[in-house]
């Protein structure tokens, strides 16, 4: 799978540059940037960068996050603070497992960060399919951007850095996406609206099955779609 990091609004040359950095450092090379309020070309984003401005200079620019994950089989949300009922968020060192157990059953994966004064907006935090932290002492202040990035990068090498061998087949199909397009069509059949909290705490749930798990609601959806539907996909 590859991984992608996502920053949305960054707002100091700095952090953009030590985000660069930190991710060539643990093998990750793609950068996506959602409005940024800064130059990601600039002098100082450079100068921190120092020897990964490739990184930089092939970053590529969107007007939101919903066009940043288009294309994303799982985007990942960072939040220091909970901010309502519905999330579990998943400590940083455990998502390497959560991957994992998905098998070649996703693409791409793209981890997003906020902006340094309030991170991720509420609306977008619900366009994250699973939501993670990183643990800290309670009463001490969230890191910083640059900081974030390199905690998730260093969390994630065990990915980049020590990839499994690959298999012969590879994905023909992004299974993840296929799974919430199917749950929408149970979920809209029983009347359950997308704005309440069942719906959004079913659709995060699926976004934790391994590929096993994918295998038994696929089957399930398979009685489900030609019973109510008269069609199997």
């Amino acid at each position: 799978m590859e991984i992608i990091f996502i920053l949305s609004a960054p707002a100091r040359e700095e952090n953009v540059g030590a985000a660069a950095r930190a991710m060539k450092t643990m093998g990750i090379e793609t950068l996506r940037l959602v409005n940024p309020l800064c130059d990601h070309l600039g002098e100082r984003s450079r100068a921190t960068a120092h020897g990964s401005t490739e990184i930089l200079e092939q970053a590529v620019l969107f007007n939101n996050l919903t066009e940043a994950k288009e294309d994303l089989s799982l985007l990942i949300g960072t939040a220091a603070k909970k901010r309502n009922i519905r999330e579990d968020r998943h400590p940083v060192n455990i998502l390497p497992d959560i991957l994992l157990a998905k098998g070649d059953s996703i693409i791409k994966v793209g981890v997003v960060f906020g902006g340094e004064e309030s991170g991720l907006s509420n609306r977008e935090l619900d366009q994250c399919h699973i939501l993670s932290t990183i643990p800290m002492a309670d009463r001490y202040p969230s890191l910083n951007l640059g900081q974030a990035v390199m905690v998730y990068a260093s969390a994630l090498s065990e990915l980049t850095l020590h990839p499994k061998p690959k298999k012969q087949h590879t994905p023909t199909s992004d299974e993840l996406s296929i799974v919430r397009k199917k749950a929408r069509q149970v979920l809209a059949d029983v009347a359950i609206p997308d704005d309440h909290i069942i719906y959004r705490r079913i659709m995060e749930r699926l976004m934790m099955l391994n590929k096993d798990d994918m295998h038994i609601f696929h089957s399930f959806c398979k009685f489900y779609l030609k019973k109510y539907h008269g069609r199997v996909k």
